[in-house]
């Protein structure tokens, strides 16, 4: 567990904003303007920072915790909110959303809703709580981490077509993608448990939603200090479609081509290695790993989603 010092959120109402103005669903100037006036009539010091390019969020936020802001808010999808975790992870700047993005999964787990001023004022029933994060090689993710199939797809998928139309954009990547995937044959390790795998996808879950439209690890929690692991095998596209449906209507845990476990530390053994998406966006290298690092980060979390994500130790 990273031990870092509980925020001041609560105490100090300072926060630094980071905008993506070319988030697939940005909100306007006038709307951000809206939601500066209503923090600022609550009492919040607020910057307002934007982005230009790629790796921005993760130095910004950075600079944010070394000057011990106690709050940064991400106005974009889950692909800057990512960077900006991997600036924040190990400090006491506590993190939340404007969502803006294609899929804003946090935003979904948090309840946090995409207007705004709704979205601020859901800050004034939040708490900030210390969550685990995971990490895959040298980068850490909030969400998930996942390994195969997905994310090939995600490599393969237009960014600018992603802009202009958000999810549809994965459409003509995933009919691609079906048909043309074959599961590798290799070995994973779940802690200390070593088993032989032909496969399609390994997703490590930190929290339950996926993709939108679907919970893989549905009873995953953020601060057990595990990652939940699914593992999806066989062959090509008749495994991929059954995987599909099974996960749509939740009964991918019951075919004998997946395995379920809640691990500490998981290590793949594939030749050649397998593809790997982070929270949504295709890293590129190799990563052999992914482990969950307890308490990583301080999150605002909501009263009334605090029992759905986190577990009661």
């Amino acid at each position: 567990m990273i031990s870092i010092e509980a925020p001041e959120v609560l105490q100090r109402r300072e926060a630094l904003v980071i905008v993506n103005p070319i988030a697939h669903n940005a909100p306007g100037r006038k709307r951000l303007s809206e939601a500066n006036t209503y923090l600022k009539d609550l009492g919040w010091s607020i910057e307002w920072v934007w982005t230009t390019k790629s790796g921005d969020a993760t130095e910004i936020a950075a600079r944010a915790a070394d000057q011990r802001t106690p709050l940064v808010l991400v106005c974009a999808g889950d692909g800057t909110l990512n960077e900006a975790v991997n600036g924040l992870a190990g400090s006491g700047t506590a993190i939340s959303v404007i969502p803006a993005g294609t899929s804003d999964l946090w935003a979904r787990e948090a309840g946090i809703p995409r207007n705004p001023i709704d979205a601020v004022r859901v800050l004034e029933r939040s708490v900030p709580h210390a969550i685990d994060i995971g990490l895959a090689g040298d980068r850490y993710f909030l969400l998930m981490a996942g390994f195969g199939v997905d994310a090939s797809i995600i490599q393969n998928t237009s960014v600018w077509l992603k802009h202009k139309v958000g999810a549809a954009a994965y459409v003509a990547a995933t009919i691609r993608e079906v048909f043309r995937y074959k599961g590798r044959k290799g070995q994973i390790q779940f802690d200390n448990e070593t088993l032989p795998a032909n496969a399609l996808m390994v997703l490590a879950g930190n929290t339950q939603r996926y993709a939108g439209i679907t919970k893989i690890t549905p009873k995953a929690k953020i601060n057990d200090g595990m990652l939940d692991v699914f593992l999806y095998e066989g062959q090509g596209l008749r495994d991929l479609l059954l995987h599909a449906l099974r996960t749509m209507v939740r009964l991918h845990l019951r075919s004998p081509k997946t395995t379920f476990r809640r691990v500490k530390r998981l290590r793949l053994d594939f030749d050649p290695p397998l593809p790997l998406q982070i929270d949504g966006d295709y890293w590129p290298g190799t990563h052999l790993e992914a482990r969950a690092v307890p308490g990583g980060l301080f999150a605002m979390i909501p009263a009334e989603v605090k029992s759905r994500l986190l577990a009661d130790l």
